[in-house]
């Protein structure tokens, strides 16, 4: 069908191994949560510069936020995020208007924490920092395809992943 076509069109143009089309780029974020075991009372990390659904998303599975700041640049304080990492061990990443943190120092910050990484990639789809496309550095990336975005289906979004677990669960 056609949606399994966009999928695997989607996965192979980022370089993923497996990709899932839903209704929103919110419930891509919500699902991702959901796939990585993400409970009710679990407190998950995210910048305080966001849109409604990346929090949203948090309540909806009876997560916790924990906000961590933003820089002048528009992206996570990195060094918020160093103070703040014994607090979670999930960071929902939101890619903001476009603009790409030191992915290098972020993903070295969260593997000397243990902390996973979902980014909301709803601004930065084909975006990349160095080589490496938005939503690759995580062990998830959600976009959405909602009007006004990068790829428009008036509504819908997408999940991307390369663990087949995770998949399991999200499918």
């Amino acid at each position: 069908g056609e949606v399994a076509l966009l999928e695997q069109e989607f996965a192979q143009m980022v370089g993923a191994n497996f990709c899932l089309a839903v209704a929103s780029g919110g419930y891509a974020l919500a699902t991702a949560l959901r796939a990585l075991g993400v409970k009710p009372g679990d407190r998950v990390l995210t910048n305080a510069f966001t849109l409604a659904p990346v929090p949203g998303s948090i309540a909806s599975v009876g997560a916790v936020p924990v906000f961590v700041g933003v820089s002048e640049a528009l992206v996570i304080d990195l060094d918020d995020l160093e103070a703040k990492a014994d607090q979670a061990n999930v960071l929902m990443l939101s890619h903001m208007r476009g603009h790409l943190c030191d992915m290098d120092r972020l993903l070295e910050i969260c593997q000397s924490h243990n902390i996973q990484v979902v980014e909301d990639c709803a601004h930065t789809m084909g975006a990349k920092w160095k080589d490496r496309w938005s939503g690759r550095d995580g062990v998830i990336g959600c976009y959405s395809t909602q009007t006004y975005k990068h790829m428009n289906s008036g509504e819908g979004g997408l999940f991307v992943t390369d663990d087949p677990e995770i998949m399991a669960r999200a499918v």
